[in-house]
This record gives structure tokens, C-alpha cells and sequence, in this order.
């Protein structure tokens, strides 16, 4: 008699309880041929993960290496591989073995920062003073011309409480100036009929409804309801409960029409309108900011001052120049009064709807827009008035919410909430805090070393990005059979399409916060990435650390030191590359920028960094972290005459990006390939 696919699947689950992995795997690969093979996906992909785990004398036959100790210890610290105490304690200490070498001191030698020949009056560009110096930022864009309809939409997600709605929606009756906006109130199963609400406003207002089934708390998913219904490019999101002051709309169009590539924030104030309704409001615009201000329950949005409740980040804003100077605005991002342009949307991502307790869903979200480029700005003119009458709940609690999603939001936003882990407590991450990309093309003798060398690093909360450049040689099938299914390893392929090309897709594969740079030839030391990071905490401000490397021949032996330049200066960097192997920069930094330049064939490098140096500060580090191999095929040393070529066109355009076009960086000597000798020559 054949087995029935419900046997297939009961067997399957006696055999992984009791760690027949292999028949397991099996057996769930052919209940999935019947019920489908999303049912059992989670299934076998443990089952692959715990084989890898559990046979690595068999995997070491067959020429594979078993998953990296360090991959090992965080999947058992996830709960995806429990590991026997003998074999965890094996596998600790080749963790421990695999990173305990130290990188060295390089040599130094004392230098001038600032090249003797540098033109006195030659001024670069001034730096930002935060991450988040918006005004630095617009200077940026002087003679920039945006097209931009002046019209806002506004989304207003809302779960029964119509009395509190019909107040917020009478203030935007209220609304003073002439940009035109449309209010979509997105319904998220109340059991009043909100329906009825919005029907008195529509001879009033733009107003569209919008409804989901109650499925619990689904505040991103009602949002995200809204949000795709708006048509206008400017999007406000305002809770049911935040009613705006009469300025509210002109102040956000205002803003936003000025420059597009910063989100405003909004304050609030707290009063009670339980007295009222909406044609209270309607008969006199300026009854809102009369009220009062109250104590309210919300101890997770409200400070105690003078015996009422005032918004907690207000003190943030005064000290911080409305967000300009500080360096993680994203904090300050409530979901419930802000405005943005709905371009970042597609460049950053909707709401996570994973979040379906209250909190947290708000930061998620403003941290992909500040990692994506955004910039964020409280303005005054965005005050809601918080309607929370005194003595009276919220119907979602808070408190609880926040216990729940403080950990989604820990698990995916790596800047600023995590910090370096131990690797005996260090878990796999949704969102890793760093990410090493490798540009690929016909490296299958060295790929192995490489990757090995970025997974046994003494920071693990890390992952691996590879992009195959249509690689002509075993590249790929090396990548795919070594690390197909490594859960830190991230692989793509695509078609030949230059150094250029691969390093921007393979960076556009790096979810850290933290990039760093590994050519696929060459390897780390062990403690490279440590180093790089601790510089980055100390500073947030810096958008790239980088180290000095040492020379090796194709076996991995010392020829010699790297070029090392001990201090780094713009000016230095702008008459010669210094910043050398290891490479770590913010995924930040890196989307201000325009990327790798994908049509120059040499210097591509240098190009890069000169942009990254545009958009914040750098920090060298003195320790030998990177083993450069030299095999006679380095495109730097095969293509001399293209690579200097391209050196001085990339320093042209970087005084261009800086408006010193009255500045040319000329050769001394065209002849020279070698020669890097320069002049500057001041236009007319």
C-alpha cells in the first residue's frame, strides 16, 4: 500500500524529533510534493541547516566546507540548531582558534596632512555637522529645479473613537492658505460607522474612506491602505486623535516644496475636547489652540512639566536645532504627525506590518528613510493637539505594545539600538548591523579564502554579499555549492557589466547599516571589522573608517607593507588615493552619493571615495587589517595608463561636485604612466 501523504509528514516530524535530519528532509520534501511546498518550507530549510551543523566530516569529503563555527553558535543562540554542550563547546573553540590573530601596527612615519603645493585659496566644500545637517544638505542642491505639485494628501488611520475624528476633521476644514489637499481616512475595522463621520465633510472637504477588516491592531497595514489610495505627491499621516492647527497644511506644503528630501515631524500638545464636537470647532478656527493643555495617561509619549503633559521630544528639538545636529533623527519620527514626500516610499519602503502591537513601527520605518538619504526637521507649524481627555485610557495599551515591538525594532534597525555582541549570546538578525560586499568575476581559486575570512570575523553580526559579474570561469558554481544556502551569505548573478557595475549591485544587496569592502582576490583579518566599528560608535558622524593593508603573492606570503598614509586629509585625498584596504562606510553616506561610476573602467575606487569624503567626515586607522594579493592581474597595475587617466578626471569632477569649477587638477607629465605629479591651475 502506498504511504499516505499524512503519514509522510507524521514520520517526518518523529524523525527530526529525534534528529534523523536526513530522513527528515526527505520525508518533507515528499509531503510538500502533495500539500504544497510552502507548507513545509520552514521544515526543510531546518533540516538543511542542522545536516550542514551536524556533518562536517561529511561535508569536508565531498570538498565543502560545513557552515563557519561562528554561523553555528548564532543559529543554536536563535533556537535554528541546538547543539549538544560537547559539540558547542568544540565549536566555541574554533571560533575561538579562527579569530585569534590580531591585526598589527603599520608603520608610520610623520607627514604634513595638508600637501605643501596645495593652493592657499583652494577651500573645499565644508562638511555637514550631523548626519543630519539639512541645511548643509540644500546648500548642496542651490540651482536645483524641481517641478512639484503643491498638493498634500493625507492619511488619517483610525479605529472607532468618531467623536475624536469629527474634532480633527473640522480642523482641517479650518486649514488657512490655498494649496489644495485631500483627506483619506482609513478605517481599520471600527465597530462605530465611521462612514457616517466622514459623509458630513464631504461638501467640506476632499475626503475619500477607506476600509479593512478588523484583524486586531493593524496600524501599519491601515496605513499602508491609505497611503496607496493618496494621489498627490506630498503625504501627511495624522492620527484620528491629532488635530492640526489652522496652519498645519500650509506649513508642511511650505516645507516640503522648499526640498522634498526631508521628513517633518510635527509637535503636539494635549488637551481635551471631550466637550465638544466638530461644529464647535467649525463656528470658531481658533478654538483649538485656546484649550487648555492637560495631563494625559500616555506615559510613553508625555513628560510631567508644571502639572500638565508635554511632548517628550520637545527638550530633543531645542538642543538639536530642530534635528539639524543630531545624528539619529529617526528616533524622533511618531507616525502619528509627519509629512513626506511620497517619492521615498519607493526608495526607502511602505510601513512593516510585521508590527502589530502599538510602538516601535514608526522608528522601523524613519530609520529606512534616514539610511535610504532622508532628512528629518520638526517644524513648529506642524502642531497637532493630542486629544486624550485627563483620567482616561487609550484603547490600545501602550505599555505592553512597546515590551513586544522594542524587540522587532532591536532585530531590524541595527544603528544606534544594537551594539557589538558576544558570539556566545549574538543571534542571526532580520537586519544585520554590517554588511562585507565582494564584486566577483573569475576569482574561483580565491573566493573561499575571502568569504571565510569576512565570516570569521570577531564581529559576527554581520553578512556577506557576493555579486557574480557573468564570471567565465567555476566562480559560480563554487559560490553556489560552497555558500548556496549559508544563512550569511547573500548571492546574485548577472550579466558582465564592469567593476563598477558589480560593486553597485552588490552594495544595493547590503541590508547592514555598516558596509565594508572586500575584493574577491584578497582577505581580512580577523579583528578588521571590530576596529572599523568601534571608530564609527565613537563618532557617529563619520562616513567612512578605513585601515592599511599589507602586499601578499598568490600564496598568501608577506611581499610587503601597503602604501600607508598615516593621517587623512581631504586635501591629501583630493592629489592622491590614501584611503586604502579596509574600507567600511554608511549605507547612509554611500545613498547620498551617486554610486560607483559604471563607465569608468579604472580609478573606480578613488572616485568613489572622493564622493564619500564630500558627504562626511573619515578616520584612518594605523593596524595592517587587509591582505592585498598580487598576482600580476590587478586591474591597477595592468592598466596603468587608464587608471591615471582616470585619476585626474575623478578629482576634476569632485571640485565640480564642490562648485570649485574655477580649479583645474592637471598631470605634470603625460608621458609618465606612473607619474602622478600634479598641478592646479586656477581658469582665467
Amino acid at each position: 500500500m502506498q504511504q499516505s501523504s499524512k503519514s509522510f509528514l507524521s514520520q517526518a516530524i518523529a524523525d527530526f524529533n529525534s534528529k534523523n535530519y536526513k530522513s527528515a528532509l526527505d520525508l518533507f520534501e515528499k509531503a510538500g510534493a502533495v500539500y504544497g511546498s510552502h507548507i513545509v518550507s520552514a521544515n526543510i530549510e531546518l533540516c538543511r541547516k542542522l545536516l550542514s551543523a551536524a556533518l562536517p566530516s561529511e561535508s569536508a569529503r565531498k570538498g565543502e566546507p560545513a557552515l563557519d563555527p561562528a554561523t553555528l553558535l548564532m543559529l543554536h543562540n536563535s533556537g535554528d540548531a541546538k547543539i549538544g554542550a560537547a559539540r558547542l563547546n568544540k565549536v566555541l573553540q574554533q571560533y575561538r582558534a579562527a579569530v585569534a590573530t590580531k591585526s598589527i601596527d603599520a608603520k608610520i612615519k610623520p607627514v604634513n596632512p595638508i600637501p605643501s603645493d596645495w593652493p592657499s585659496e583652494l577651500l573645499l566644500q565644508p562638511l555637514p555637522e550631523s548626519t543630519n545637517d539639512y541645511r548643509w544638505m540644500m546648500q548642496r542642491k542651490v540651482g536645483v529645479k524641481e517641478n512639484k505639485l503643491a498638493a498634500l494628501s493625507i492619511v488619517i488611520p483610525t479605529y472607532n473613537r468618531s467623536a475624536i475624528l469629527d474634532v480633527t476633521l473640522a480642523c482641517l476644514v479650518n486649514q488657512e492658505g490655498s494649496y489644495p489637499f485631500e483627506v483619506i481616512v482609513a478605517d481599520d475595522g471600527s465597530r462605530e460607522q465611521i462612514v457616517d463621520v466622514v459623509k458630513r465633510y464631504e461638501d467640506r472637504l476632499d475626503i475619500r474612506y477607506v476600509r479593512q477588516k478588523d484583524y486586531g491592531y493593524q496600524l501599519c497595514a491601515v496605513r499602508n491602505l491609505g497611503l496607496r489610495t493618496a494621489r498627490y505627491p506630498f503625504i501627511a499621516i495624522l492620527d484620528c486623535d491629532m488635530a492640526p492647527n489652522k496652519n498645519w497644511v500650509a506649513s508642511y506644503v511650505n516645507h516640503l516644496l522648499e526640498n522634498d528630501d526631508v521628513a517633518l515631524i510635527g509637535p503636539r500638545k494635549y488637551v481635551d475636547t471631550s466637550s465638544y464636537t466638530g461644529l464647535d470647532f467649525l463656528r470658531n478656527p481658533d478654538l483649538i489652540a485656546s484649550l487648555p493643555e492637560v495631563i494625559t495617561n500616555n506615559n510613553e509619549a508625555g513628560l510631567l512639566r508644571r502639572s500638565v503633559s508635554v511632548d517628550w521630544r520637545l527638550e530633543h528639538f531645542k538642543k538639536t536645532d530642530n534635528l539639524r545636529l543630531c545624528d539619529s533623527p529617526f528616533r524622533y519620527f511618531s507616525g502619528g504627525n509627519v509629512a513626506f514626500a511620497k517619492k521615498w516610499l519607493d526608495i526607502a519602503g511602505w510601513f512593516d506590518e510585521e508590527f502589530t502591537h502599538w510602538g516601535g513601527e514608526d522608528n522601523e520605518f524613519a530609520y529606512r528613510l534616514y539610511r535610504s538619504g532622508c532628512y528629518f526637521r520638526a517644524i513648529d507649524g506642524g502642531m497637532a493637539y493630542h486629544q486624550e481627555p485627563p483620567g482616561k485610557e487609550n484603547e490600545t495599551d501602550r505599555s505592553e505594545g512597546k515590551k513586544i515591538t522594542i524587540n522587532i525594532v532591536r532585530d531590524k534597525v541595527p544603528y544606534f539600538y544594537r551594539k557589538i555582541e558576544d558570539v556566545t549570546t549574538a543571534k542571526l538578525r532580520a537586519v544585520p548591523l554590517v554588511s562585507i560586499y565582494v564584486p566577483a568575476y573569475n576569482c574561483a581559486q580565491h573566493i573561499v579564502k575571502c568569504i571565510e575570512s569576512a565570516l570569521n570575523q570577531t564581529v559576527v553580526d554581520l553578512e556577506v554579499c557576493v555579486c557574480d559579474d557573468g564570471s567565465t570561469d567555476d566562480t559560480w558554481d563554487v559560490l553556489s555549492r560552497y555558500y548556496g544556502d549559508h544563512p550569511r551569505v547573500r548571492l546574485m548573478s548577472k550579466p558582465n557589466g564592469g567593476i563598477g557595475s558589480a560593486s553597485n549591485a552588490a552594495v544595493k544587496m547590503c541590508r547592514g547599516y555598516y558596509i565594508g569592502q572586500l575584493d574577491s582576490d584578497d582577505y581580512l583579518e580577523p579583528d578588521a571589522v571590530e576596529l572599523c566599528l568601534k571608530e564609527f560608535f565613537k563618532d557617529p558622524k563619520l562616513a567612512c573608517v578605513y585601515t592599511a593593508n599589507r602586499n601578499v603573492d598568490n600564496s598568501g606570503n608577506q611581499i610587503e607593507e601597503g602604501y600607508n598614509w598615516p593621517v587623512f586629509s581631504r586635501e591629501k585625498l583630493t592629489t592622491a588615493m590614501i584611503v586604502h584596504h579596509f574600507r567600511m562606510f554608511t549605507a547612509r553616506a554611500w545613498n547620498l552619493t551617486t554610486g560607483f561610476e559604471e563607465k569608468m573602467e579604472n580609478a573606480i575606487d578613488y572616485d568613489m571615495y572622493l564622493k564619500l569624503s564630500e558627504i562626511g567626515p573619515f578616520r584612518h586607522v594605523n593596524k595592517i587589517c587587509y591582505n592585498r594579493r598580487l598576482h600580476g592581474e590587478n586591474t591597477s597595475i595592468k592598466k596603468l595608463a587608464i587608471q591615471k587617466k582616470n585619476h585626474f578626471v575623478a578629482v576634476n569632477k569632485s571640485l565640480s561636485r564642490q562648485g570649485i569649477g574655477d580649479f583645474q587638477y592637471l598631470p605634470q607629465s603625460e608621458r609618465d604612466d606612473s607619474c602622478r605629479k600634479y598641478i592646479f591651475v586656477k581658469r582665467g
